[in-house]
């Protein structure tokens, strides 16, 4: 058993560091200290390899301690584009069990078949919540316990929340200059396009075989880093900057 951290010392940490992979670090010894097996980061980011071990990023998805096999299904087979959990997780505001979605959430047939693959890969049970940051900068975290089911008091649940907000409020603020100085990455600049070409978020996640939770994301971050509010604006700033040329708005 992984020593224990206290949720107190574990925030005090988190506002210590410097770096992306300590902060990781801690947040998987936090995590792990309280019977989690599994940790997902949905927040879609371009993290350069000495920011967090590069075998555990996976094109917008931070894992760590899901079985091999299930991350390559979920990354090849782009089972983003079905994955209900992002959408409920944002629709909720609370964290919810992995076992109660087929209850709370009326499925699509392409989500019942997500479901049945996850089934098939014995992932156990955990948590699914939404984490919130500065303009909008949110993000989903996945706590798996793996083969056991721990009964957690509701206490214990906000504990886990807390600290999955705290990691992601200390994630914003590292990587804040970044945003702010760097030009769209390739994914984003992807949305910006086909938002110009009038494509809604539902056809643009299509395209890109992505979630539509996922281009909100990005969506947001593309208006944060033009400082705009709303599509055309940010179709007219990109085409002003010599991001967008006259036939990505055709």
């Amino acid at each position: 058993m992984n020593q224990r951290p206290s949720l107190q010392a574990f925030i005090a940490d988190c506002e210590a560091t410097g770096r992306l992979r300590d902060l990781w670090s801690l947040s998987l010894a936090f995590f792990h200290g309280r019977g989690v097996a599994m940790v997902s980061y949905h927040a879609d980011v371009d993290l350069p390899e000495d920011d967090v071990p590069s075998h555990e990023v996976h094109d917008g998805l931070i894992a760590d301690g899901f079985p091999k096999d299930w991350i390559c299904q979920y990354i090849e087979g782009r089972l983003s584009r079905i994955d209900p959990f992002p959408d409920l997780a944002a629709k909720l505001m609370r964290p919810f069990r992995w076992s109660e979605i087929s209850r709370i959430a009326d499925l699509t047939e392409e989500q019942k078949h997500y479901m049945d693959l996850r089934a098939k890969a014995d992932l156990g049970d955990g948590l699914a919540m939404e984490v919130y940051g500065p303009n909008m900068r949110n993000a989903i975290v996945g706590l798996g316990f793996g083969t056991t089911s721990p009964e957690l008091s509701g206490q214990e649940i906000l504990e886990l929340h807390c600290a999955a907000q705290m990691a992601h409020i200390r994630f914003c603020q590292l990587t804040s200059d970044r945003r702010q100085v760097a030009d769209l990455s390739p994914r984003e600049l992807q949305v910006l396009r086909w938002m110009a070409k009038g494509k809604s978020t539902t056809v643009i996640a299509e395209i890109m075989g992505i979630s539509r939770h996922t281009v909100d994301t990005m969506t947001r971050r593309v208006f944060d880093k033009l400082d705009v509010n709303d599509r055309v604006s940010a179709a007219l700033r990109g085409l002003g900057s010599g991001l967008l040329g006259q036939r990505d708005i055709a």
